[in-house]
C-alpha cells in the first residue's frame, strides 16, 4: 500500500434532507415513522447505514465519525411520529421552492468550514442538491480552477424544470409549442404544465447553479454515467428544443458527459481513466449518486427510473479513482441520492437489498482496500442473488411490505 494511501482517511459526516412530494415516498417515510415508534426501525438515514458497516474502518482509525448536519424531523427520511401532520406533498413543495435546499446546501458549506473534521470530509446524504454546499467551501479554500470535479450520477442534475417537463412531455406524446397537441396526461406528472412549479435550487438543478456561480468550472466538470443524454434523432426534434439546448450550452462551456453507453462499448477504464489523467487540476472532489447502480447494483437508490450499472463496474470506477490519487489530491467525497426505507429490504422475489455494502465497497477500493462484501468479482455473472435480482419498478419493491 503506498504512502498516500496510508494518509487517505476519511471523515464521515451525515445529511439527511429528503424533501419529496412524491406520494409514495411519502408512504415510506409514514412506514418509518410507525417503525420507530414501536422500537422496529432498520435505519434512519443512510448516514446510520453506511457507518454501520464501515466499522472495521472506524474503529482501525481510517474513518472518523463527524456526526451530522441538525435537520428538522419531517424532512428527514424517519419523522418523529409526532412530524407526521407536516408530511404532506403540498408542505414539500413549498420548503423546495421557498429555497430550502439552497438553505441547507449553505449549511453543508458552513459546517465544512468550521473545520470539525480530522480527514478527508466524506458526507453520506439523501438529497443531492447537498454537494452543491461541499463544492462551495472547497471552492472557496482552494480555487475553482484547481479543483476537479467527477459526478457519477444516472441523471444529470444541471436542468432546470422547464427543460426536464419537455422531455416528460416528449415521452408522454405532447408538446409545449404545437397547439394541436394534446394536454399532458396528469396521471403521468401532474406538475407537466408550464409554471405549475417554482423554478428553485434542487436535486435537479444544482449542478447549473454551481456551474452559473462559478464554484465549479465547466472543463473540470464530469458527468459520469449519464442516461438521460439526448440521442442525436432528440436532438433534431423541435419539440426538444430546450431540453437538447440546455445540454448544448454545457457541452460549449466544456463540461465533459460520459453515457452509460459509451461505458457499457468501452468500458469504465476506458471512459474514465483518461480523462482523469487528461484533467489538469490537482485536486479531485467526487460525487456518487446511488442511482448510478439502481435495479443492477443497488436498490435502494432514491430515483430509479433507469437500470444502472453492475457492481464490477461500481468497483472499477473506484479503482480507477484511486490510481488517479496517486498523482491527485482527494479533497472531499460523497454519497448522495439514497433511499432509507429500502436499504437492507427482503423483495417479493427472495432477493436483498446490498446497498450499504456495495456503496461501502466502493469507499474501500478508492482507499486503496480490498472490498470486503462483494461475492461477484466479474461483472454480470453473479454468484449470490443480491445483486441485480431486486424489484423492476418501485412498486414491486413495497408490494408485499406496505
Amino acid at each position: 500500500m503506498s504512502e498516500k494511501h496510508l494518509s487517505r482517511k476519511l471523515a464521515l459526516f451525515g445529511v439527511a434532507l429528503d424533501p419529496t412530494d412524491d406520494e409514495l415516498k411519502l408512504e415510506f417515510k409514514t412506514i418509518q415513522a410507525r417503525d420507530l415508534a414501536a422500537g422496529r426501525i432498520r435505519f434512519k438515514n443512510p448516514y446510520e447505514a453506511l457507518t454501520g458497516v464501515l466499522q472495521d474502518l472506524i474503529a482501525r482509525g481510517l474513518c472518523e465519525v463527524s456526526g451530522e448536519v441538525e435537520i428538522p424531523s419531517w424532512l428527514t427520511p424517519t419523522p418523529n411520529p409526532s412530524d407526521l401532520p407536516f408530511l404532506t406533498a403540498e408542505n414539500n413543495l413549498r420548503f423546495i421552492d421557498e429555497g430550502g435546499c439552497q438553505e441547507f446546501a449553505e449549511r453543508v458549506r458552513a459546517f465544512l468550514e468550521t473545520g470539525p473534521a480530522r480527514g478527508i470530509p466524506a458526507m453520506v446524504a439523501v438529497d443531492h442538491s447537498m454537494t452543491g454546499g461541499a463544492l462551495r467551501a472547497f471552492a472557496k479554500e482552494y480555487g475553482p480552477s484547481d479543483m476537479a470535479v467527477l459526478v457519477i450520477d444516472s441523471h444529470f442534475d444541471g436542468l432546470e424544470l422547464a427543460e426536464r417537463i419537455e422531455l416528460f412531455r416528449y415521452g408522454n406524446g405532447t408538446s409545449f409549442d404545437d397547439p394541436d397537441s394534446p394536454p399532458a396526461d396528469p396521471s403521468v406528472a401532474p406538475w407537466m404544465e408550464e409554471g405549475a412549479v417554482q423554478e428553485s435550487y434542487n436535486c435537479a438543478t444544482w449542478l447549473k447553479h454551481v456551474v452559473d456561480e462559478k464554484v465549479v468550472v465547466p472543463d473540470r466538470l464530469i458527468l459520469f454515467g449519464v442516461s438521460d443524454y439526448p440521442a442525436e434523432a432528440m436532438r433534431q426534434d423541435p419539440r426538444l428544443s430546450r431540453y437538447v439546448g440546455a445540454y448544448r450550452t454545457f457541452e460549449e462551456a466544456g463540461v465533459t458527459f460520459v453515457t452509460k453507453e459509451e461505458i457499457r462499448q468501452k468500458g469504465v477504464r476506458g471512459t474514465l481513466e483518461p480523462l482523469l489523467n487528461g484533467m489538469e487540476a490537482d485536486r479531485l472532489y467526487v460525487s456518487l449518486d446511488a442511482d448510478i447502480g439502481s435495479l443492477d447494483a443497488v436498490h435502494a437508490a432514491r430515483f430509479m427510473n433507469v437500470v444502472g450499472l453492475n457492481s464490477e463496474e461500481l468497483y472499477e470506477i473506484a479503482r480507477v479513482i484511486d490510481e488517479a490519487l496517486e498523482e491527485k489530491e482527494l479533497i472531499g467525497l460523497d454519497v448522495c441520492g439514497i433511499e432509507t426505507f429500502l436499504l437492507g429490504r427482503e423483495f417479493p422475489n427472495g432477493s436483498t437489498d446490498r446497498t450499504p455494502e456495495r456503496l461501502s465497497d466502493f469507499v474501500r477500493i478508492l482507499l486503496g482496500r480490498e472490498a470486503m462484501y462483494s461475492r461477484s468479482g466479474n461483472g454480470r455473472g453473479r454468484t449470490d442473488n443480491t445483486v441485480g435480482g431486486g424489484p423492476t419498478t418501485r412498486f414491486e419493491a413495497v408490494s408485499s411490505i406496505t
